[in-house]
């Protein structure tokens, strides 16, 4: 199944786009759910492959340029005003550093009412890395987040 048919089936295709110099697809998805305190979360997930090394520094640069990504191109509920922003940064390749599974491991940085989430996948290992803690902040999405995430990565490969 091809990244753009995996993101299609869980009805969140958008297209492709450049981020950060890494051709990805793009999917969006828009939830509204009364036991999240009456939000809406509006939830990117942008999947990405290069060929060279994974590190640190190059899961973290890809997060990043995700998540503004994904900021810049919310169109729902202002941010903060009973809305969230979510970031998924899907990062594949051949070549893993130990420092990109570490990094994809933890929690990256806190925003606004949003979320940017790093994770990597080993097409060798067939084997995603993602963090599978639930911090305070945010605790009532993450296990929405975490079943997006596992739900895309086991189909990727």
């Amino acid at each position: 199944m091809t990244t753009e048919e995996i993101l299609k089936n869980e009805n969140a295709y958008l297209g492709k786009g450049n981020i950060g110099g890494i051709e990805c697809h793009i999917g969006y998805l828009k939830k509204f759910k009364w036991s999240w305190m009456a939000t809406q979360l509006n939830t990117f997930v942008i999947i990405g492959q290069t060929d060279k090394t994974i590190d640190k520094a190059t899961l973290e640069s890809f997060s990043k340029n995700c998540f503004e990504h994904a900021t810049r191109h919310n169109t729902g509920w202002p941010r903060g005003f009973q809305s969230g922003v979510a970031s998924i940064a899907i990062l594949q390749g051949n070549n893993i550093d130990n420092s990109a599974l570490e990094f994809s491991s933890k929690f990256s940085k806190k925003h606004w009412s949003a979320f940017e989430l790093p994770v990597v996948y080993d097409l060798q290992q067939k084997r995603a890395v993602r963090n599978h803690s639930r911090p305070l902040w945010g605790a009532i999405y993450f296990p929405y987040l975490n079943k997006v995430i596992d739900s895309i990565t086991s189909k990727l490969g």
